[in-house]
């Protein structure tokens, strides 16, 4: 589960990420990213009816909750990120959803440079 100061939770919140931010597609899931105010990352989520019914809909959340809070140290702060699934997602299975969103992630840039010792 994502705490609370990682999540996105009010409308005006996803409106203002839909509006002023990058757009980044792949075969199941589009990732879109902006830079944010606060110092956390925070995460939103949006599956609609066409994904499936209510238990598909909560499942395919679910996932990728898991998903990003496993990705989540190897983020950059100060961004908000909404996650959202394709209809066609549940045709994939949980390993190649999870191989997309560290693609769409690399491909935003949102990884944390490795700083290396010199």
């Amino acid at each position: 589960m994502l705490n609370k100061d990682n999540r996105l939770k009010k409308k005006y919140q996803f409106n203002y990420v839909y509006k002023n931010g990058n757009r980044f597609a792949g075969k199941c899931l589009i990732l879109h990213t902006t830079t944010s105010k606060t110092k956390n990352i925070k995460v939103g989520f949006a599956v609609t009816k066409k994904v499936g019914k209510a238990h598909t809909r909560n499942l395919v959340r679910r996932r990728l909750r898991e998903m990003i809070r496993k990705q989540l140290p190897n983020l950059k702060q100060n961004f908000n990120i909404i996650i959202m699934a394709k209809d066609c997602i549940s045709e994939f299975r949980f390993a190649e959803q999870e191989a997309e969103l560290v693609y769409l992630l690399k491909k935003a840039d949102l990884y944390e440079s490795v700083k290396e010792n010199i």
